[in-house]
C-alpha cells in the first residue's frame, strides 16, 4: 500500500451525487493501492458526526444513576462530562446493557440540546480526530458544511490540518432563486470562499456524471501527490 495521508471532504446539497462520488473515489483510491476509508453521512461510528452522541444534563444523569447502584456504575463509567452536560458516545453506549441504553435514549429525547453545545461537541470531535486519527486517506460525506458559521467551519478545518484536508463541493446550480436549497447553496459557497484549503467546486447541474467523476479523481490525485493517476483511469 502507498503511504499517503489525506482527508477528502465531499460536500453538496441533497441530490447532488455526494454518495456516488465518494464511493467512486474510495474504490478508485483502493485500486491505486492507497489505504482509504469511506465514511457516509450519519454513520454511527463516524469520528466527527455527533448525531449519534447522547447528551444528558446533570439532573437527568443523576436521576438515572439514582435508579440503582448497577445503573449508577454503568452510566457514570460511560458518560463523559462536557461543560455542564454529559455525553455518552456510541462506543460507550454500545457497552451498556440494552434496557439501560433504551432508558438513556428515552430520557435524552426529552431534552433540547443548545446550539452552542452542539457546536462545541462538533469542534471537540474534529480536534480529537486531528490529534489521534489514523494515517491513510479518509473520504467523508457531508460533515463539514452543517453550519453556515464561517468561523466554526474554519476552526474544524484547522483542527485536522495534519491530515491534509481538501474539499470537493458538488454544486447543483439548478438550486437557485428563493428556494430553501438555493439559499443554503449560496451560504455554502460563501463559507467555501473563506476556507484556506484546496477546494474543487464541480457544477453538476448538467448531469455529465462521468466528467464530474474524472474531475474529482484528477483533483484528488493532484492533492495527494498521485501525479498522473487521476487522468490515467477511465471512468467505468
Amino acid at each position: 500500500m502507498a503511504d499517503v495521508n489525506g482527508l477528502v471532504l465531499v460536500e453538496g446539497r441533497p441530490g447532488s451525487g455526494r454518495t456516488a462520488i465518494a464511493e467512486d473515489l474510495a474504490r478508485w483510491l483502493a485500486g491505486e493501492q492507497v489505504a482509504v476509508g469511506h465514511r457516509s453521512e450519519g454513520q454511527a461510528d463516524h469520528p466527527v458526526d455527533v448525531d449519534h452522541v447522547v447528551v444528558l444534563d446533570t439532573a437527568q444523569l443523576l436521576a438515572l444513576a439514582a435508579e440503582s447502584a448497577q445503573t449508577s456504575r454503568a452510566l457514570l463509567g460511560a458518560a463523559e462530562q462536557h461543560g455542564e452536560a454529559w455525553v455518552v458516545r456510541p462506543a460507550s453506549e454500545a457497552a451498556l446493557p440494552e434496557p439501560l441504553r433504551e432508558r438513556v435514549r428515552e430520557v435524552a429525547s426529552h431534552a433540547r440540546v443548545p446550539a452552542e453545545l452542539t457546536a462545541s461537541l462538533v469542534a471537540d470531535a474534529w480536534a480529537r480526530f486531528g490529534a489521534n486519527g489514523p494515517r491513510g486517506v479518509h473520504v467523508w460525506e457531508s460533515v463539514l458544511l452543517g453550519s453556515a458559521d464561517v468561523t466554526l467551519v474554519c476552526r474544524l478545518v484547522d483542527a485536522v490540518r495534519a491530515h491534509r484536508p481538501a474539499v470537493v463541493y458538488l454544486d447543483d446550480d439548478r438550486e437557485v432563486g428563493s428556494s430553501r436549497q438555493g439559499r443554503r447553496r449560496e451560504l455554502d459557497l460563501v463559507v467555501l470562499a473563506g476556507l484556506d484549503v484546496p477546494t474543487l467546486v464541480v457544477p453538476v447541474g448538467d448531469g455529465r456524471r462521468d466528467d464530474h467523476t474524472a474531475a474529482v479523481r484528477d483533483f484528488v490525485a493532484d492533492h495527494l501527490g498521485l501525479a498522473g493517476r487521476g487522468d490515467s483511469q477511465q471512468v467505468a
